[in-house]
C-alpha cells in the first residue's frame, strides 16, 4: 500500500472514529436534558456561631444567596456569603448549626406543608398552575409558592415525573390545559401558569392553546437547541456536538440513541400573547441571552436578570428580589378590580 493510499484510508478511519465519538458524546448530552439525574451534593460545616457557619469552600458554598442544610430529618438555613478565607467561606445563619458534613439543599422545603402562607381552603378568584422541570420533581416549585399565598392565590402542583420525557414530554402541556381547566371549573377567575425550567416549555404550549393570564417563566428553556449548545459550551465540549444533540433529541428513531422512544415535539417557545415574565440568570449556560432578549422584544414580556445563579437557582440568588418581581408581575396582569 503506498504512502498516500495509507494516509487516506488513516484519515478516513480518524474521520469515521471522530464522528462516532461526536455523535456518542451528543447522544449523552441530549440523554442528561431528556433525563437528568438530580443534582447531589453535601457541604461540610467546620464551626458555628449564632450567627454565622464556617464551612468547607466548594462551588456550590461559594454561591450567593439563600440555601438549605439537610440531615436526619433536620434542616438549616444559610444566609448571606460573609467571606471567603482560603478553603472555606463563612455564611450568615440565625442559628448554630452542628459541625459536619450536611446535604446541601438548594429546595428549601419538601412539601407545600413546609411552605410560609396558608393554602386558601377553596379555589381562590387567582389560581396559580406550577410546573417544575425534568430533574427534581414537584419539590423544585415549592420556592414559588409561598409569594402566591401571599397574595391570596390558590395553587395546583402539575406532577410529570412519571411521563417519559417529564415535561417535555406533549402529554405534560394536556395536564397543564387540564389543571387550568380544573381551575376555571371551580371558580377561578384568573389563572396564572409558573413553571420551572422545562415546566416553563411546558407552560407556554399550553398557554398557546388554552388562554391564561399569564405566565411566569423561572429559568426558562426558551429553545431546546440553544439549551444544548449552552451545556456543550459550559463543558468545553465542540460546538457541533450542541447541534447534533438538539437532532437526536428530536428526530425520531434517533432520538432512542438519547434512551427515549419518543422525540421532544416542541423545541421552542410557541406562545406570542400571552402576559409573561421571564426570570434568568446571566450565569445559566442553558438559558441564551440573545433567546431571552428576542422574547423580551415583545410587548407583554418582562424579563428580570439575575446574575450568579446556575440554571433555576434565580430564586436562591435573592428570595426578596425574586418575589418582589412575581408581585409586581401579579400587580399588572392581575389588577385587583
Amino acid at each position: 500500500m503506498t504512502g498516500t493510499r495509507t494516509t487516506v484510508l488513516g484519515t478516513t478511519i480518524g474521520t469515521a472514529v471522530g464522528t462516532a465519538g461526536s455523535v456518542a458524546l451528543a447522544a449523552l448530552v441530549a440523554r442528561r436534558l431528556l433525563a437528568p439525574a438530580p443534582y447531589r451534593a453535601t457541604a461540610t460545616v467546620r464551626s458555628s456561631t449564632r450567627t454565622e457557619a464556617l464551612l468547607d469552600a466548594t462551588r456550590d458554598t461559594r454561591l450567593p444567596g439563600t440555601y438549605g442544610l439537610q440531615r436526619s430529618g433536620r434542616r438549616e438555613r444559610i444566609g448571606t456569603v460573609l467571606g471567603v478565607d482560603g478553603d472555606a467561606v463563612r455564611r450568615a445563619v440565625t442559628d448554630p448549626v452542628d459541625p459536619g458534613v450536611w446535604e446541601w439543599d438548594a429546595l428549601m422545603a419538601d412539601s407545600p406543608d413546609d411552605v410560609p402562607g396558608e393554602e386558601p381552603a377553596t379555589t381562590a378568584r387567582t389560581h396559580v398552575v406550577h410546573v417544575h422541570g425534568q430533574s427534581f420533581g414537584p419539590r423544585q416549585v415549592l420556592r414559588g409558592l409561598a409569594v402566591w399565598r401571599s397574595l391570596g392565590a390558590s395553587n395546583t402542583i402539575v406532577d410529570t415525573t412519571d411521563l417519559p420525557l417529564r415535561s417535555l414530554d406533549p402529554a405534560a402541556a394536556d395536564r397543564v390545559v387540564a389543571a387550568v381547566r380544573a381551575a376555571r371549573a371551580n371558580g377561578a377567575e384568573r389563572v396564572v401558569l409558573q413553571g420551572w425550567s422545562a415546566g416553563a416549555l411546558a407552560c407556554a404550549v399550553a398557554a398557546d392553546r388554552e388562554h391564561v393570564d399569564g405566565i411566569v417563566g423561572v429559568a426558562p428553556l426558551l429553545s431546546v437547541a440553544s439549551a444544548l449548545r449552552g451545556a456543550v459550551r459550559a463543558a468545553h465540549l465542540p460546538a457541533a456536538v450542541g447541534s447534533l444533540a438538539a437532532r437526536i433529541a428530536s428526530t425520531p428513531l434517533v432520538c432512542r440513541l438519547a434512551g427515549t422512544h419518543d422525540p421532544v415535539a416542541v423545541t421552542a417557545w410557541p406562545d406570542r400573547s400571552t402576559p409573561t415574565l421571564l426570570l434568568h440568570s446571566t450565569a445559566d449556560a442553558l438559558v441564551s441571552a440573545d433567546d431571552v432578549a428576542a422574547q423580551a422584544a415583545r410587548p407583554g414580556v418582562t424579563a428580570v436578570a439575575f446574575h450568579t445563579a446556575p440554571h433555576t437557582l434565580e430564586w436562591n440568588e435573592d428570595p426578596a428580589r425574586w418575589d418582589d418581581a412575581v408581585r409586581r408581575f401579579a400587580a399588572e396582569v392581575l389588577p385587583t378590580p
